[in-house]
């Protein structure tokens, strides 16, 4: 990833990965209240599962705009922060790499 080295020490980036962490944890939850409820118990899963996410979109929305607000010009386009928004949320660094 042709990520800018700026963003591993920027706290809205930060924020942003962590936030989206949360967010597939809200998403898998969402999954299974869709299974459960079409099974015919109560859609309680789902419920939480949406308000995880739909909590956790707006963290993630924040940090990612603030972080690339604060990147120095010339600023990488929005489809290519996303996909390293995606990529940091999937891979953690190693102490190694941070350093």
């Amino acid at each position: 990833m042709d990520e800018p080295p700026e963003l591993r020490d920027n706290g809205h980036w930060r924020t942003a990965v962590w936030a989206l962490r949360v967010g597939y944890i809200g998403l898998f939850v969402g999954v299974a209240g869709l299974i459960v409820m079409f099974s015919g118990f109560t859609p309680w899963v789902l419920a939480v599962g949406v308000i995880i996410w739909l909590g956790t979109v707006g963290v993630t929305l924040t940090g990612f705009l603030w972080a690339r607000h604060e990147l120095a010009e010339p600023r990488p386009t929005l489809w290519s922060m996303r996909f390293m928004l995606i990529h940091d949320s999937v891979h953690a660094l190693s102490s190694g790499q941070r350093a």
